[in-house]
Protein backbone atom coordinates (compact mmCIF):
# COMPACT_ATOMS: atom_id res chain seq x y z
CA UNK A 1 0.00 0.00 0.00
CA UNK A 2 2.88 2.47 0.90
CA UNK A 3 4.61 1.71 -2.45
CA UNK A 4 1.36 2.58 -4.14
CA UNK A 5 1.09 5.67 -2.44
CA UNK A 6 4.57 6.74 -2.90
CA UNK A 7 4.58 5.58 -6.75
CA UNK A 8 1.57 8.38 -7.52
CA UNK A 9 3.38 10.82 -6.05
CA UNK A 10 5.70 10.26 -8.59
CA UNK A 11 3.26 10.91 -10.88
CA UNK A 12 1.96 14.13 -9.63
CA UNK A 13 3.19 17.21 -11.48
CA UNK A 14 4.79 20.48 -9.85
CA UNK A 15 2.32 23.51 -9.09
CA UNK A 16 2.77 26.65 -11.26
CA UNK A 17 2.58 29.50 -9.04
CA UNK A 18 0.66 32.64 -10.42
CA UNK A 19 3.17 34.52 -12.36
CA UNK A 20 2.22 37.92 -11.15
CA UNK A 21 2.49 36.37 -7.47
CA UNK A 22 5.97 37.69 -6.82
CA UNK A 23 4.97 41.28 -7.37
CA UNK A 24 1.82 41.25 -5.32
CA UNK A 25 3.68 39.70 -2.28
CA UNK A 26 6.00 42.93 -2.86
CA UNK A 27 3.85 45.60 -3.96
CA UNK A 28 1.62 44.66 -0.19
CA UNK A 29 4.84 45.10 1.90
CA UNK A 30 5.81 48.27 0.00
CA UNK A 31 2.29 49.43 1.12
CA UNK A 32 2.52 48.12 4.13
CA UNK A 33 6.02 50.10 4.68
CA UNK A 34 4.67 53.31 3.37
CA UNK A 35 1.41 53.56 5.81
CA UNK A 36 4.28 52.43 8.46
CA UNK A 37 6.26 55.59 7.71
CA UNK A 38 3.39 58.12 7.17
CA UNK A 39 2.03 56.50 10.89
CA UNK A 40 5.63 57.67 11.91
CA UNK A 41 6.00 61.21 10.44
CA UNK A 42 2.69 62.15 11.96
CA UNK A 43 3.91 61.29 15.53
CA UNK A 44 7.22 62.89 14.71
CA UNK A 45 5.12 66.13 13.58
CA UNK A 46 2.75 66.06 16.59
CA UNK A 47 5.85 65.99 19.11
CA UNK A 48 8.07 68.62 17.46
CA UNK A 49 4.80 71.02 17.84
CA UNK A 50 4.08 69.90 20.94
CA UNK A 51 8.10 70.88 22.10
CA UNK A 52 8.36 74.15 20.36
CA UNK A 53 5.02 74.63 22.40
CA UNK A 54 6.51 73.98 26.01
CA UNK A 55 9.66 76.29 24.63
CA UNK A 56 7.61 79.00 24.14
CA UNK A 57 5.36 78.83 26.89
CA UNK A 58 8.98 78.60 28.99
CA UNK A 59 10.38 81.29 27.40
CA UNK A 60 7.14 83.29 27.88
CA UNK A 61 6.94 82.72 31.50
CA UNK A 62 10.51 83.70 32.17
CA UNK A 63 10.18 87.05 30.59
CA UNK A 64 6.64 87.79 32.42
CA UNK A 65 8.44 86.73 35.75
CA UNK A 66 11.62 88.14 34.95
CA UNK A 67 9.73 91.64 34.56
CA UNK A 68 7.09 90.90 37.44
CA UNK A 69 10.85 90.32 40.64
CA UNK A 70 11.55 94.27 39.60
CA UNK A 71 8.15 95.25 40.88
CA UNK A 72 8.18 95.62 44.91
CA UNK A 73 5.70 93.59 46.49
CA UNK A 74 3.54 95.56 48.97
CA UNK A 75 3.15 93.79 52.15
CA UNK A 76 1.00 95.82 54.31
CA UNK A 77 0.01 95.55 57.94
CA UNK A 78 -3.81 93.99 57.18
CA UNK A 79 -1.83 90.83 55.16
CA UNK A 80 0.31 90.58 58.41
CA UNK A 81 -2.48 90.43 60.22
CA UNK A 82 -4.71 87.95 58.02
CA UNK A 83 -1.65 85.70 57.48
CA UNK A 84 -1.21 85.15 61.75
CA UNK A 85 -5.09 85.01 62.11
CA UNK A 86 -5.03 82.13 59.69
CA UNK A 87 -2.12 80.23 60.77
CA UNK A 88 -3.00 80.51 64.55
CA UNK A 89 0.14 82.53 65.05
CA UNK A 90 -1.73 84.72 67.55
CA UNK A 91 -2.03 82.70 70.24
CA UNK A 92 0.50 80.65 72.65
CA UNK A 93 -2.14 77.52 72.36
CA UNK A 94 -1.12 74.48 71.03
CA UNK A 95 -3.64 72.61 68.80
CA UNK A 96 -2.81 69.65 68.43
Amino acid sequence: MTEATLNSLDNLQPVEANEFLYAKIRNRMLVKDQQERVGFNRLMVKLSVALGLFVCLNVASFYVFRHQENKPVKATASTAAAFAREYSLNDNTYNY
